[in-house]
């Protein structure tokens, strides 16, 4: 079941993922506020900034869907960020107590962001093992 196609698949679809949430944040900017009904940020520059390490994240998984084994060392930088934004989202959750309508969006995408960082862990274990047999 395990193979380079399918993890080539997998990370075209993760960088996909990051390219639509990215371009469709930056394009409802305005509104999204409204829209989940929480109030608009004070600083919207360190949103922009978040839509650029999205979009970041994106093009690093085109990179490794491009070339598994050249690009394998982004792997892990991309599993530790996946790792890293649902504790910081547990964290908010338990200390913060952030508004319930704004964790309520963010939820669906933190638990696809874990499932990834899963994937990418797994594919770490899976490269590791088919360059030991080459």
């Amino acid at each position: 079941m395990e193979n380079d196609k399918l993890y080539r698949i997998l990370f075209f679809i993760g960088s996909a993922w990051n390219f639509a949430v990215a371009i469709s944040l930056f394009i409802l900017i305005g509104s999204l506020p409204t829209l989940i009904n929480i109030e608009p940020p004070k600083y919207n520059l360190f949103i922009y900034f978040n839509l650029m390490t999205i979009f970041i994240f994106g093009c690093m998984q085109w990179s490794v869907a491009k070339d598994l084994y050249k690009n394998r060392n982004m792997v892990v930088i991309l599993m530790w960020a996946k790792f890293a934004l649902i504790i910081i989202f547990l964290y908010a959750l338990i200390f913060d107590t952030p508004v319930k309508e704004l964790s309520a969006f963010l939820a669906p995408g933190m638990v696809i962001d874990l499932l990834f960082g899963l994937i990418f862990w797994r594919f770490l274990i899976y490269s590791r093992a088919q360059i030991k047999t080459t």
